[in-house]
């Protein structure tokens, strides 16, 4: 049975993620903290969207054409809008919600709207999951806000103002005061809105049905009463992507270490948050660095010998690929892709000491991978062939070949050409073992091997050939190298 619910919890809250600024992070990624710079859309004529403090406090405001936010402020700097980079945030801010409940609902282009009732016995309380969240939206450099309410739209609406109603009562409250340029509606809307008069969304519900009907349509009514959360509507639950890709440009093109390190942080938020809601850990990741003068692009490739999900460490492999490259042209945009993920397993650390050993093996290789190469390290790994000649082969440290029959003991030392030996000088102890194979590569042998003793007392592994010649031969040694007869 589920533990009482306290008085002033609601039995159910839904919390509303709001990003400031998302459409002028898309096309600026450093905002300038002097310089007047905006976004504008695809309209006819082009109208300001968005703009940085600097811009506003000179008098340029959202809804200007661009003509005339320029006639106001000449050294405006305003681009288009991204709509491929506002989508990767607001799925950014997302892969942060489903970490809270799997009820996650976009409301484009700069919300994110969940389900929180559900995390209440997990994190303890509402404040504890908003304080969480919090912190998690401080890490991504977005600045946001967060409200909450007992309906989804409302939620997302309240978010704006940073407001908080978990009660019927206090939402109806809160939309009566709220402005209605918060709503979010085009442009025509709210200007028809404000010929009539009405500056809340309180005056607008004062007037009578039929009169808002008359005046706005009955279409335009009903959304606006699903876009302030007074009337239910259908919700398009989001989920996280099977696949990680994303694409990030530079503010300008550099060959500087130190800015592709950032933006590949920022890259790597992205990729953590989403293996943290796919339960996903990574083996291996592929970076893609665009040159400038579009004359090819630098592949990097980060493999991870254990599977893990350290953004420290995929940075700190990072580094030391960079640090043996010498690129050939500036960098103006970078992709990372996850390539090969695995059931993430939290690591087991050490009882006393708090640390997990096993680590520091995996994390020396990573680095010596990254350092000399792909193909700079190589291990031995058992092969499915009897032939002892190919039942090894060299493989990546930590990756394992699987093999499910099981052989017989195998001697440690191997001879890299079996040695003849005449019969008499062998004491058999074991066996028959008869190894007949590799027709189909035309490497065919027929053997029998023995456990037997030489004449030194050594444990040697002998066998007996058929073809393609035949005789006794010594193949390897069980206890002791042969370092001289």
């Amino acid at each position: 049975m589920a533990p009482p619910r306290a008085a002033s919890e609601p039995a159910t809250l839904w919390a509303g993620i709001h990003c400031l600024r998302l459409l002028l992070k898309a096309v600026w990624p450093v905002t300038p903290k002097h310089d007047p710079v905006a976004v504008h859309d695809a309209s006819r004529p082009p109208r300001i969207v968005q703009v940085n403090w600097p811009a506003w406090r000179r008098g340029v405001r959202p809804g200007q054409t661009l003509d005339n936010a320029l006639a106001v402020v000449p050294s405006l700097q305003s681009l288009p809008r991204n709509p491929a980079m506002e989508a990767r945030l607001l799925e950014q801010l997302a892969l942060i919600a489903y970490a809270h409940s799997h009820q996650v609902v976009l409301d484009p282009p700069d919300t994110v709207v969940l389900e929180i009732t559900g995390s209440r016995r997990l994190r303890g309380s509402t404040d504890n999951i908003l304080s969480l969240l919090e912190q998690q939206l401080m890490c991504t450099g977005l600045d946001s806000r967060i409200g909450t309410a007992v309906t989804p739209m409302a939620a997302g609406l309240l978010a704006r103002l940073g407001r908080h109603a978990d009660s019927h009562t206090a939402l109806q409250r809160l939309l009566a005061q709220l402005p209605i340029d918060r709503l979010a509606l085009p442009q025509g809307s709210r200007r028809a809105l404000a010929g009539c008069g009405l500056r809340t969304l309180g005056e607008w519900l004062q007037l009578p049905l039929p009169e808002r009907t008359r005046r706005f349509g009955e279409k335009f009514s009903a959304a606006l009463l699903r876009r302030s959360g007074l009337q239910a509507t259908a919700l398009d639950h989001w989920c996280p992507p099977d696949e990680c890709r994303l694409r990030l440009e530079l503010p300008a093109a550099t060959a500087s270490s130190g800015a592709l390190q950032f933006i590949f942080r920022r890259a790597l938020d992205h990729v953590q948050a989403w293996m943290t809601a796919r339960d996903h850990a990574l083996t291996r990741l592929r970076i893609v660095l665009e040159r400038e003068d579009r004359a090819g692009t630098i592949l990097l490739t980060l493999g991870l010998s254990r599977p893990g999900r350290d953004d420290n460490h995929l940075l700190e492999l990072f580094v030391l690929k960079l640090e043996s490259l010498r690129l050939p042209a500036a960098i103006d945009a970078l992709m990372v892709a996850a390539d090969s993920t695995a059931a993430y397993s939290p690591p087991q650390t050490d009882l006393f000491s708090g640390h997990n050993r096993g680590d520091a093996w995996s994390a020396l290789l990573d680095r010596l991978d990254a350092r000399l190469g792909e193909h700079g390290l190589a291990s031995l790994a058992p092969c499915a062939d009897h032939r002892p000649e190919h039942a090894v082969t060299w493989t990546r440290p930590g990756n394992t070949i699987p093999v499910t029959e099981r052989s017989p003991p195998r001697p440690l030392w191997l001879l890299p050409v079996p040695r003849r030996c005449p019969r008499q000088r062998l004491c058999l102890e074991d066996g028959p073992e008869r190894i007949e194979s590799g027709w189909w590569d035309g490497e065919d042998i027929c053997r029998d091997y023995w456990v037997a003793r030489d004449s030194l007392g050594r444990r040697v592994w002998a066998f007996h050939e058929h073809r393609p010649r035949k005789g006794w031969f010594v193949h390897g040694f069980f206890n002791a190298w042969p370092i001289s007869e």
